[in-house]
């Protein structure tokens, strides 16, 4: 006698074990893909340069000394104006 299985018996459980086969390489395929997302994301956060807050603030400073500095002169060219330059001298 010959014992086994015939392959109607077995024809459907083989199915299903190339069936979760492809799904478990196509989850293995999509889990490699978010981690090099991820990993690329990671590179892009790391490339960007983040603004140091102590330069900042001293450029600020810079600025508002700047912008002080031509309104003063404003002010004083605008009073050499008003006074105009009378006669010979001062």
């Amino acid at each position: 006698m010959v014992s086994g299985k015939r392959y109607s018996e077995t024809a459907h459980k083989v199915a299903q074990g190339k069936a979760r086969k492809r799904k478990q390489e196509w989850e293995k395929r999509q889990q490699e893909k978010e981690e090099v997302e991820a990993a690329e994301a990671k590179k892009w956060e790391q490339g960007t340069r983040k603004a140091n807050p102590r330069k900042l603030i001293e450029e600020q400073r810079k600025m508002d000394k700047q912008a002080a500095k031509r309104e003063r002169a404003a002010l004083l060219a605008a009073e050499e104006e008003e006074l105009g330059a009378g006669g010979k001298g001062y």
